[in-house]
Order: structure tokens, then C-alpha cells, then sequence
């Protein structure tokens, strides 16, 4: 039907301009905490493509979402200011024919983001931690500057009075942290040393020569001297054996779900925010309708205020979840029962007015 084709081009216009508008601000939000260990290591413009390549997965599951609930209100918010659903439904329209656009628009991205989370997302996160990990170990070097103090790797802060070439340093100060309990906070002087990376094996080594380490707990320390001492740099990013549970594949989080309580959130997590498609697809039209006349403005405003009240909920529910107050599956869907029976209530009153009958 032409006037359906209509909506769905309005819907779809609207649709892509914020989903990019929401994948660039959600990926710089993650560049810039990720620029602390990334962009000091001179990093290649290909490096920045891959990682964004990568993130897209992550963040289109909650970008999709988000574009779908504002789209729609902004398409049948307009539609309710310029009296146009009157019309339609003054000609003998439904309201489930008015809102069938919507309804396909978000079924489709619901199956494309159902495929995504269960197949792309664990395999663009491998992809993503080890591009960083590679682009980091390959430019190790290039972390530090001459009479600078460096913290970019984690638990210590290194200071490099000269480095006359490449990985090769003179008069260097590390001050490293207690990463346990059983652990001293030490402070290590050397006269010069030379940084090694190991991509393969995930390590990068500073190796120092001729030079003291100080310890300290308490009211005691003690100094010893060293010729040559190696001294292994963490770069905060979890080495290639260790596996987050947004890395795992799908069908190892269903076969582990009931051993590890964080890989049965994430397997729910998958899940349930694909189908937050499907909500907000039924929901905004039939809150613009109720509505009324808001136009865009309006309805944008509404539907930020209720993005908002999902991932809050949503937050709360992984959080009681991962303490165990709440259950795998109630602590992931507990956002998607409410506003499901929020949009069913708003789209049974939406049916209930009923256009009128043809002569």
C-alpha cells in the first residue's frame, strides 16, 4: 500500500540518521576510555577502523533499540501534529494497519540484532581485545617521553629521563603498586634499560641494568641491587587466555549457564535486548497515538525519557542479578515485561478507537 510505503520510508529516514547519530556518540564514548591506552601508543588510522569495526556488534545492541523507540515517535508524533492518523483512520484505517510499518521495521532489526548477539558479538570481541592488544605491544615504546611520567600501564608509573633510540632508555624511576595484599609497593631505579613486546606471547618486558628496588610496608623496608632485572608491564587488558563472558561463543554460555552465574546473564543479556526491538516497535506508535499532538519535539522528549527508565531498569536488573537478589533471566527481561505490558495496554486503548464505517 502506498500510504504504508510512505510511513516506512518517513520511518526508515529517521531511523538511520539516529542510529549512526547513536553508533558514533556510544563508540567515542568507549574510544576515549580506551585512549588512555590506545591513542598515547601512536596508533595506525587502520588500527582505529578495526576497533571501531569491531565495536559495532556491542554497540548496535543498544543503539537499534534506542533508534527504533525514536524513530517511531518521531514519525507518528509528527503524524498525530499534522492530524494525519485522524485522517487514516477517518478513511477506514486500523490502527494496526497504521502502525504495521513500524511494527515490520523493528521485526526486522530484531532478527538482524538476534543474529548479531548470538553469532557476531563474540566473535568481534575476540577480534576487538586482541587488535588492542597487538597495537599496544607493537608500540610499547611510544608510551613513553623524556622527562615525562607515564601511568598508561597499570599499577605503576615509570619516569625516563633519556631515551637515546628506540627502546633503549637511560635513568629510569618505577614506582609500582601492591596489586594483592601480599604484595609491597616497591620503588626501582636503574641507569638504563631496554623495553621488549611480545605480541604472541602477550608480554611487555622492561628490562633495566644496574639499578636499586626499594620496598616498603609498614614501618620496615629494605633495598636490594640488581645488574639486570626484568620487570613485566600489564597493560590492563586481560591476557588472551582469560575470556570475558561477552567473548564467549553462544553455545558454550548454554552448555555452562548453569555452572557460571555471569555466563547465564550474559546468554539472557543476548537475548533480551534484541527483543527490546520488537517493545519499542509496538510501543511508539501507540503512545503517539495517545499522545497526541506533541510533534517531534515532544515526542522526542518522551521517548529519551523512556530510554532512559529502560536502561535504568536494565542496569539494576544485571546488578541484583550479578549479586544474586534476582535470577539470571528476571534480572535481563525484567525491563522488557514492563514496557511489554506498557505497550500492550497502549496499543489495546489505540485499537479500541475504532475508525468509522464506510457508506
Amino acid at each position: 500500500m502506498i500510504i504504508h510505503r510512505s510511513i516506512l520510508k518517513e520511518l526508515s529516514r529517521n531511523f538511520i540518521v539516529i542510529i549512526l547519530s547513536l553508533s558514533v556518540l556510544l563508540f567515542m564514548e568507549k574510544f576515549l576510555r580506551l585512549s588512555r591506552l590506545f591513542m598515547g601508543k601512536g596508533a595506525d588510522f587502520t588500527d582505529i577502523v578495526k576497533v571501531f569495526w569491531y565495536l559495532q556488534p556491542s554497540i548496535l545492541l543498544l543503539s537499534a533499540p534506542m533508534a527504533i523507540l525514536i524513530a517511531a515517535f518521531l514519525t507518528y508524533g509528527r503524524m498525530a501534529a499534522d492530524s494525519e492518523i485522524v485522517v487514516l483512520k477517518g478513511s477506514g484505517m486500523s490502527f494496526p494497519s497504521i502502525s504495521r510499518p513500524a511494527i515490520t521495521l523493528s521485526a526486522a532489526c530484531f532478527f538482524i540484532l538476534l543474529f548479531m548477539s548470538l553469532y557476531l558479538l563474540p566473535r568481534s570481541m575476540q577480534s576487538f581485545k586482541h587488535t588492542l592488544q597487538e597495537a599496544i605491544l607493537k608500540k610499547a615504546s611510544m608510551t613513553f617521553e623524556e622527562g615525562t611520567f607515564s601511568d598508561v600501564f597499570k599499577g605503576s608509573v615509570i619516569f625516563v629521563n633519556e631515551i637515546p633510540s628506540d627502546n633503549v632508555f637511560r635513568g629510569i624511576f618505577v614506582y609500582r603498586d601492591a596489586e594483592s595484599a601480599r604484595d609491597e609497593p616497591a620503588v626501582i631505579v636503574a641507569k638504563s634499560g631496554t623495553i621488549v613486546s611480545n605480541p604472541q606471547e602477550g608480554l611487555i618486558k622492561l628490562t633495566m641494568y644496574d639499578g636499586l628496588i626499594h620496598t616498603f610496608r609498614d614501618n620496615t623496608s629494605s633495598e636490594i641491587t640488581f645488574s639486570e632485572y626484568d620487570f613485566v608491564l600489564s597493560t590492563g587488558i586481560e591476557s588472551p587466555g582469560k575470556t570475558k563472558a561477552d567473548e564467549v561463543r553462544t553455545t558454550d554460555l548454554w552448555n555452562g549457564r548453569k555452572k557460571v552465574l555471569l555466563w547465564n546473564i550474559e546468554l539472557n543479556r543476548r537475548l533480551a535486548l534484541p527483543f527490546a526491538c520488537l517493545i519499542f516497535g509496538v510501543l511508539a506508535p501507540a503512545l503517539a497515538n495517545k499522545v497526541g499532538k506533541t510533534g517531534r519535539l515532544g515526542g522526542f522528549s518522551l521517548s529519551v525519557a523512556l530510554l532512559i527508565l529502560y536502561y535504568i531498569l536494565l542496569i539494576m536488573g544485571e546488578t541484583f542479578a550479578k549479586s544474586g537478589r534476582l535470577s539470571p533471566f528476571l534480572g535481563e527481561w525484567l525491563p522488557n515485561m514492563f514496557f511489554g505490558i506498557v505497550a500492550g495496554v497502549f496499543f489495546y486503548i489505540a485499537c479500541r478507537d475504532r475508525p468509522i464505517g464506510r457508506f
